[in-house]
Formats: C-alpha cells, structure tokens, sequence
C-alpha cells in the first residue's frame, strides 16, 4: 500500500490563550525578546459567518501577532469566559497556554471534505479578516486542535 500524501504540510501559526494580552505581551518581549507585536480585536465588524459547533455565534476577542520564524505566533485573550477561548482558560486554571496550532494544507476544501467524511465537525469556523478558518476537531485523535485556513493573514 503506498504510504498516504500528507494532508498538512507546514506549521503556520501558534494559537495560545493568555488571560491578559497586555501582561503576556510584555513578558514575552521583556523575558525573550520576542516581538514586535501586532494587535488587532475580533468581533463581528471584522469576523463573518461565525459557527462554533455548527450554531450560530458572535466572536469576540484581542489577539496579538508576531512572527517567529515562519510561524506566527498568536496571543489570544478572551472576551467571554463562557466562549472556547474562555473555557480553555478556565479548565487549565487561569493559566492559558497552547490550544491550537494552525497547519497549511495543500488542498483546503478537500481538507474539510475529508474530515466531514469522517464524521468530523470544525468546533470554531468563520470568515476572519477576509480569511476562510476552521477548527477541525482533532483533539479526541491527536491531543490538539488543527486550525486550517485558507491563507494566511499580512502582519
């Protein structure tokens, strides 16, 4: 049997909820000299067609960007504790750290298709910033949420 193609061929971006953006921030450029930093807030004026689960949602959040590397990495502070990001923060005490990391893949909707034929269900999908994202609910097989989007943001 010839060995399967791989469906996620780059690391693009670190997803990692903070519980202050601003604190966060300034450990990382203070303690690692890791920056500068873009911030941006999400919310309906820039996010469209919002689902998580499959429902419905109004998405809000502050992120901050750098780019390490090839990846970029993503701060992300809650605006609803009873949101994914929110929820995260609180199941792991306050504390935050890594919940996703977003993959490039050579074929977006055959990506998605794939996962839809396995039963798969994206947790978080949307239209960000003019860019097609989906959270694909890998956790239950790999122990972490792949985020596939359809480019990648300017920073």
């Amino acid at each position: 049997m010839p060995a399967k193609q791989p469906t996620f061929t780059k690391t693009m971006q670190l997803g990692i909820v903070v519980p202050n953006l601003e604190a966060a921030v300034r450990a990382y450029e203070e303690q690692y000299g890791i920056g500068p930093w873009e911030f941006m807030e999400i919310g309906p004026e820039n996010a469209e067609n919002v689902l998580v689960d499959g429902k419905p949602a109004e998405w809000r959040s502050r992120i901050a960007m750098t780019m390490i590397g090839d990846v970029m990495w993503e701060l992300i502070e809650p605006r609803d504790e009873n949101d994914m990001f929110g929820k995260f923060l609180a199941q792991r005490g306050g504390v935050g750290g890594v919940h996703h990391v977003a993959v490039q893949t050579p074929d977006f909707r055959q990506t998605l298709a794939d996962q839809a034929a396995r039963g798969g269900q994206s947790t978080l999908s949307g239209t960000f910033t003019g860019i097609a994202v989906h959270y694909l609910d890998s956790a239950p097989d790999i122990g972490v949420i792949l985020e596939v989007f359809s480019g990648m943001p300017d920073l």
